[in-house]
């Protein structure tokens, strides 16, 4: 029974491990700058937070209100490259990602940040 369950728990390690989506493909050795670039450009994001994204996953998935309409909205990006500035952020802040654009800023009390798409050095407009 104790073999079962590993042989169990191993299949579902490398089913997890294995298995390759569009996004992540295009942010490993596998993909090019430019398709990551194609696949950010579809994100957008425009919250003001209330609920920050948890710290301990790759992913940004934050609760807020939208932006222009004031409705909860949940922002989610499987890129990761919005996830790289989650440090920054607090209850309160802004973020905008709008979609086909590969910039985006986050606005504090009394600071805009903006950042661009950045690839192997290189920065994509």
């Amino acid at each position: 029974m104790e073999v079962l369950k590993k042989i169990i728990i191993l299949s579902f390690v490398f089913v997890a491990l294995g298995s390759c989506n569009k996004i992540s493909k295009e942010f490993s050795l596998e993909g090019s700058c430019e398709e990551g670039a194609k696949i950010f450009r579809e994100i957008e994001c425009l919250q003001i937070f209330e609920k920050l994204p948890a710290f301990s996953s790759p992913y940004m998935k934050s609760e807020g209100r939208h932006l222009v309409t004031g409705e909860k909205c949940i922002c989610e990006d499987e890129t990761r490259v919005l996830n790289n500035y989650s440090e920054l952020l607090e209850k309160g802040d802004t973020i905008i990602k709008r979609k086909g654009e590969l910039s985006f800023s986050i606005h504090k009390k009394d600071t805009i940040i903006v950042v661009k798409f950045e690839c192997e050095g290189k920065v994509y407009e």
